[in-house]
């Protein structure tokens, strides 16, 4: 399956969740995120995880006690991941790229698709 499906789907997913779950995965996310994008390998990104840790800065910011901010990103995690894997059994990508006009189809290596979800 597409990387770049599974990304759609990871995010459709997240903008379900409810607001309190969704606003602590989303910190976490770009803590991590922005620690990954300073590091230049993978056990410098670990080091950096642990020197400025984006659970401790989520139990700063949401004011929550350490269990209850990794249990929420475990449970979040989890659901996503069920969701997405059950939404990629279910999806159906349709090239109509012959379909369309000749003059139009894959003039500039462009693709027509219809996604059922």
């Amino acid at each position: 399956m597409s990387e770049r499906l599974i990304d759609f789907l990871w995010k459709s997913e997240v903008a379900r969740l409810p607001l309190e779950k969704r606003k602590l995965y989303e910190f976490v996310i770009r803590a991590e995120d922005a620690l990954a994008e300073k590091a230049e390998t993978a056990d410098e990104f670990c080091k950096l995880l642990l020197a400025d840790s984006p659970v401790n800065a989520a139990m700063s910011h949401f004011q929550w006690p350490y269990e209850k901010v990794v249990f929420t990103i475990m449970k979040t995690e989890e659901e996503l991941h069920q969701k997405v894997e059950l939404r990629l059994k279910k999806v159906k990508w349709i090239n109509y790229s012959r379909s369309i006009n000749s003059k139009a189809s894959n003039k500039n290596g462009e693709y027509l698709f219809l996604f059922i979800n």
